[in-house]
């Protein structure tokens, strides 16, 4: 392993908190790159600076001067803050500006999901947005490195989390990569700071289910259990995706409704998880001896399961 110098944005949050873990873990140079600093996360920001990390705190992040001085000295930048319209057409293009005048050598945009190299143009606004954004990353020159991992099962297994019913999407037979935040952390951490990586896509993909087979599972692990369930179908998630409007009724993420419904419309309609195409390695040959965390593991385990009951 080469040692780096990474600059991670949004080191915080969902996936920047277990990534700038298992970077400092390796042994990488970090500067955590929070809005804030408070009660909320410093007990987490104390502990990357303990691993060595530096903590950079600035609420403007898509200020260009700001953040190109910030990022000298720097081989890496990743952006871990949610990816919404916002992020991905205001935010992260400063972001890029601010690398490309600061001679970083790797630009890494939030792509931590559904392989947007895989979609066409129209299959979802959010996508369409990214894709753009690719442009922007590629024409630049600048060295890139896309991350894919599927769904976070700690978080939608099989969405489980914050519902009411156990609820479903589209086509259940598709299958669904999903590897759980902790694994999703390490490996990311892995790939984004190997050589092999740099202008590639890297695609999780130790993990894969469906949503019938969650579903079986469920039921074979927990048989005397009364689950409900609530089911959305192929054309309502696709008449949404176009006609939903812009409010930010879900929090995880702070995407749109029209936003949610293309993710969902490119999930578990197009089935458009995770593509394997000429530009995308597999972490599994990357890494073939990495034992991620099993869905079975989470599907058999009562605090995840019944985690949320009253």
């Amino acid at each position: 392993m080469n040692k780096k110098r990474v600059f991670v944005v949004g080191a915080a949050g969902q996936i920047g908190t277990p990534l700038t873990k298992n970077l400092l873990k390796l042994g990488h140079d970090v500067k955590a790159v929070v809005r804030k600093r408070d009660e909320s996360n410093e007990l987490k920001l104390k502990l990357y600076e303990s691993l060595g990390a530096e903590v950079y705190v600035e609420a403007d992040t898509s200020n260009v001067e700001l953040m190109s001085e910030a990022m000298k000295g720097y081989d890496t930048v990743i952006v871990c803050t949610p990816a919404n319209e916002f992020t991905v057409t205001r935010m992260e293009p400063a972001l890029l500006e601010a690398a490309l005048k600061a001679g970083v050598k790797r630009f890494v945009p939030n792509e931590f999901g559904v392989h947007t190299r895989g979609i066409k143009v129209g299959d979802g606004i959010l996508f369409d947005y990214k894709k753009s954004l690719h442009e922007k990353i590629i024409k630049s020159g600048i060295g890139w490195t896309f991350f894919y991992n599927g769904l976070i099962f700690d978080y939608c297994l099989p969405n489980l989390r914050f519902f009411e019913k156990i609820t479903t999407f589209g086509k259940m037979e598709l299958p669904i990569f999903t590897h759980s935040i902790d694994d999703i952390g390490h490996i990311a951490a892995l790939a984004l700071t190997d050589d092999r990586t740099l202008n590639k896509c890297v695609q999780m993909d130790y993990n894969s289910l469906s949503q019938n087979e969650m579903i079986d599972l469920l039921k074979n692990f927990w048989p005397d259990s009364n689950f409900e369930y609530t089911h959305f179908s192929s054309e309502y998630i696709t008449t949404m995706k176009d006609k939903d409007g812009d409010e930010v009724t879900a929090k995880v993420g702070k995407e749109t409704d029209r936003e949610r419904w293309g993710i969902n419309y490119v999930i578990y309609v197009l089935g458009k998880l995770a593509t394997f195409n000429d530009e995308t390695l597999k972490s599994s040959d990357l890494y073939p001896h990495m034992i991620c965390e099993k869905p079975e593991e989470a599907l058999s385990s009562k605090n995840f399961v019944f985690e949320n009951d009253k």
